[in-house]
């Protein structure tokens, strides 16, 4: 290597650095400007603001009030979580996580709603960075998935794509050399069960059994402790109000479909009707579960099959929304592992900036990202594991052609 190609590229680096330290700092500001002008947190009379957490903080508060089941009544729990918090939530209002994850719930209601939120994303930034760090293994990797566009969306509302993302990250990261471990990520995944439909398909492609059991015990337990402690019956009205949420999300549309960021949510806010759109779906599905085997059956890369796995998880999902995607980061923190080409960072750029638009009413922007992050991982996967087509000439032939 040259002394000026050695050069470039730590001139490289530091603006890499500089430029995703700029962005976290922008975030920063965007918070703490939010809280002055009482957009974030509280008001501007000092009064709580509602955000999507306020589920969660809500959940925890029947759990400690010993009547869990609660959680799952929709309109008590809109209600008494807006009473208790002061802060007063208008318009769509859901709750449909398995009862294993009121057991995390209970935590977050220990302390006051504003407190808990700003403990609920500290705990998953940490969580998150803790799992790209698992991955990329580099505080650059860590740094540049911080200032992944959807980490502020998710902040703003309180949701949970932090530890969504981490969980799938450093399950992934895990499978090769900590299959016990792998397998607890993966089964505490499952409070998110709608992110599942491609795993098992790349673990059994890959052989990958002892991960299996693994996150089978792992869910099992969880779902045992839960039956322990709240009862069975709660786990017939999870059911029940799943289903009349995903009535109300994925067939009436009360959550407004150009919000959901997957083909499916597209289809339905270009005026597609059920059918389609589920066809589409499963078609989407399909194709990403033949290409997960594809790679997964390959040998070697492990970086390409992590980041194939974690890109096709998040596009099966029919039910995603902008701050699932902070799990976007994953499979671009896969791939960065070996380097990006100056093609390749284009795309990622242009990745972020797609997601950082947020929901759009013209474009499920999330989901057109996700799209370009597949983009890099065929590319990556015909690259590594694609055989080149080379004419067979015989000896006689080269013979004859001296």
């Amino acid at each position: 290597m040259r002394i000026a190609d050695f050069t470039a590229g730590k001139n490289l680096q530091r603006l890499i650095y500089l430029a995703v330290c700029g962005l976290i700092f922008a975030y920063l500001c965007v918070l703490v400007i939010a809280v002055l002008i009482g957009d974030w947190l509280f008001d501007a009379n000092g009064q709580p603001i509602a955000t999507d957490f306020l589920a969660f903080w809500g959940a925890g508060k029947f759990v400690l009030q010993g009547h869990a089941a609660d959680a799952y009544n929709l309109e008590m729990h809109k209600s008494i979580s807006s009473a208790e918090s002061g802060a007063v939530f208008n318009g769509y209002y859901s709750w449909q996580y398995p009862p294993t994850f009121l057991l995390v719930t209970a935590a977050l209601a220990l302390v006051s709603y504003p407190a808990a939120l700003v403990s609920w994303m500290a705990f998953g930034i940490t969580f998150y960075a803790f799992a790209i760090r698992l991955i990329g293994e580099t505080r650059l990797a860590v740094l540049a998935a911080m200032a992944w566009p959807p980490v502020l969306w998710n902040t703003a509302v309180g949701q949970n794509g932090f530890v969504t993302a981490a969980l799938l990250g450093a399950a992934i990261a895990s499978i090769e050399k900590r299959p016990a471990l792998a397998g607890l990520f993966f089964g505490l995944l499952t409070y998110k069960p709608q992110f599942g439909l491609i795993i098992p398909v790349a673990l059994i492609a890959g052989g990958y059994w002892r991960v299996i059991g693994w996150a089978t015990i792992s869910a099992t337990a969880m779902a045992v402790l839960s039956i322990a402690v709240f009862g069975t019956q709660i786990w017939s009205d999870f059911f029940d109000t799943a289903a009349k949420i995903n009535g109300m999300i994925l067939v009436d549309g009360r959550a407004d479909f150009s919000k959901l960021q997957s083909l499916y949510g597209f289809v339905r806010a270009l005026g597609g009707s059920l059918t389609t759109a589920w066809v589409a779906q499963g078609f989407l599905i399909a194709a990403l579960g033949a290409g997960i085997i594809w790679i997964w059956l390959q040998k070697g890369a492990f970086h390409v099959k992590a980041a194939a796995l974690a890109t096709a998880t998040i596009l099966g999902s029919p039910y995603a929304f902008i701050y699932d995607f902070v799990a976007l980061a994953v499979p671009l923190v896969f791939l960065g592992k070996t380097g990006f080409s100056a093609k390749e960072s284009a795309v990622v750029i242009a990745a972020g900036i797609l997601v950082g638009c947020g929901p759009s009413q013209y474009a499920p922007t999330a989901f057109f990202s996700a799209l370009l992050v597949l983009s890099l991982v065929i590319g990556r996967a015909l690259q590594v594991y694609a055989v080149p087509i080379r004419p067979a000439v015989s000896r006689a032939g080269m013979a004859s052609a001296n």
